[in-house]
């Protein structure tokens, strides 16, 4: 509602839209996290992974 009523939108449905996340920024994000704690529990450079 805070975030509603500084951008002055009337309805909090409008504001919702700009908090959605896409599905490919979710993955990316998730992929390069998974990346990470495998390399790390591997002792390898995760920059070596695909």
């Amino acid at each position: 509602m805070f975030v509603q009523q500084q951008v002055g939108h009337e309805h909090s449905s409008t504001t919702a839209l700009y908090t959605g996340v896409s599905s490919d920024y979710r993955t990316r994000t998730l992929r390069a996290a998974m990346t990470k704690m495998a390399a790390e529990a591997t002792g390898t450079d995760p920059r070596n992974t695909p």
